[in-house]
């Protein structure tokens, strides 16, 4: 019975999937590690500072979702190609994967990215386009919208003294 028991406790977490998404989406399949790399090429453009950073205000999130909800398949495609590409070029320059390097190794191949822009169009690509979905995820946040740059709704303050 204490066996039967064990094995009915264990033998769930033994058919897993271990490459499950954590996130839910409709039209993209994901994978942990995908989702890993991603957070932390987001989290290496906008790092945390005395201000939050990409990863507190979870901007990977908002650009999965956006990814799945407003791009075309071929934008799709080049997100979860180029994370893959990234893997590739992180083994080969530093040794070890993209998310598993540290901040200054990922620094380091970000740049090399940018500087060598012609020679890998689809990984520069790519970079450009997470570089755009953070910045978005970023400047679309509640803390950037309410402590950076406060947002007031239309109408507006009115400035009687000020000439137009």
């Amino acid at each position: 019975m204490l066996f039967v028991s064990a094995a009915a406790a264990i033998a769930p977490s033994c058919f897993l999937d271990k490459h499950k998404s954590g996130i839910s989406l409709k039209h993209m399949k994901v994978s942990s590690d995908q989702e890993a790399v991603f957070a932390s090429l987001l989290s290496t453009i906008i790092p945390e500072t005395e201000t939050p950073g990409a990863a507190s205000l979870h901007a990977d999130l908002f650009a999965w979702k956006m990814l799945d909800d407003c791009s075309p398949k071929s934008d799709q495609d080049l997100v979860l190609n180029g994370i893959n590409e990234l893997n590739l070029y992180s083994q080969t320059s530093v040794g070890q994967f993209f998310n598993r390097a540290t901040e200054g190794q990922r620094i380091q191949i970000l740049t090399e990215i940018e500087s060598k822009k012609a020679k890998q169009k689809s990984l520069y690509t790519f970079y450009q386009k997470a570089k755009g979905l953070a910045l978005h995820g970023y400047t679309s946040s509640e803390f950037f919208l309410t402590k950076v740059q406060v947002y007031e709704q239309i109408p507006g303050r009115f400035h009687g003294c000020v000439k137009a």
